[in-house]
């Protein structure tokens, strides 16, 4: 699999050639699937540091694992998943940018919801 990333810099022309090449060059004896989608930043490592800090104090304060407080989050941010019949949570990994900020904004609502005050993120160090 190829990923090119395709935005509005100095190296726009040189990715479209190699995309080009690429497309190019397919073996068109069997079927070939080209995707083309928005791009979407990756999650950054201080956020998802900070949002398991953030399920570890609230889930001590509420009496709850650090684990359960993120799939509770993660289930009622983004809703659950069947496997083999049983809906769990969906993994954070797949989470972007936006949607990990949508989560670390979620879990200061519900721990204000439980009356659970969660430091500032002006506070991590």
């Amino acid at each position: 699999m190829k990923l090119f990333i395709l935005r509005d810099d100095n190296n726009l022309l040189k990715v479209k050639a190699n995309l080009y090449n690429t497309l190019k060059a397919l073996d068109l004896t069997k079927p070939q699937q080209v995707t083309i989608t928005d791009y979407k930043e990756d999650k950054t490592g201080e956020q998802r540091s900070w949002f398991h800090v953030l399920c570890g104090i609230f889930g001590e304060e509420a009496g709850y694992t650090k684990l359960q407080i993120k799939r509770l989050m993660i289930a009622e941010v983004f809703g659950t998943e069947e496997v083999m019949g049983i809906q769990i949570a969906k993994s954070s990994e797949s989470l972007n940018r936006e949607e990990y900020s949508q989560l670390i904004e979620q879990i200061y609502i519900k721990a204000a919801e439980m009356e659970v005050i969660l430091p500032s993120p002006r506070m991590r160090g």
